[in-house]
């Protein structure tokens, strides 16, 4: 039986989406790329543009989600170590030190953006307004704080993600442990 996404599940997976509509049309302009120099032997002389543009939008467009899903890098064997109390205090000094970043982060990024206005500042083979290239960042450091304290403070979690998968998909992903890897190398 297939179960339809919430709308708060959708809306928080927007970033997910341009991200991985960025990504698409990344490894499309590289391969494109590949073939035009390699095969047909006239290289497109714009191609790093679009890359370097669709790399910032990759990287800011799933930052948020990085939050959300808990797959950004922690060093969880010291903070494990420490009781409760400490735990606590912890958190808060990494809240603290994560908003202050990302709040850095974004007010730098904004004072750039009205640099590139100012100065009109735009690539130098396709004449991309560097706003365009840039504007995803103030938008997803503003994405990252609201999702970093949706999980920290709030409680959130992929719940719905998870309970969505059926007990034979969980089966099925689960890795295999060296004997049924063994039998099923003897089966082939």
């Amino acid at each position: 039986m297939d179960q339809k996404p919430s709308l708060k599940v959708m809306l928080l997976n927007l970033d997910v989406v341009l991200a991985a509509v960025a990504m698409w049309f990344l490894v499309g302009c590289t391969f494109a790329g590949v073939i035009a120099r390699y095969v047909v032997g006239k290289p497109f002389g714009w191609i790093e543009e679009i890359q370097a543009a669709l790399i910032v939008w990759v990287i800011f467009g799933a930052a948020g989600a990085a939050f959300r899903t808990a797959n950004h890098a922690a060093i969880e064997v010291f903070f494990d170590m420490f009781p409760n109390i400490v735990k606590k205090v912890l958190n808060f000094v990494i809240l603290l030190v994560v908003i202050a970043t990302l709040g850095y982060l974004g007010q730098t990024c904004l004072e750039y953006m009205e640099l590139f206005f100012a100065t009109g500042r735009t690539t130098s083979v396709l004449h991309i307004s560097y706003i365009a290239i840039y504007i995803v960042v103030p938008f997803s450091v503003a994405w990252q704080i609201f999702n970093f304290l949706l999980v920290n403070i709030w409680g959130y979690s992929e719940k719905e993600v998870i309970e969505a998968i059926t007990d034979e998909e969980f089966a099925a992903a689960k890795p295999l442990d060296e004997k049924e890897l063994l039998e099923d190398l003897k089966h082939e």
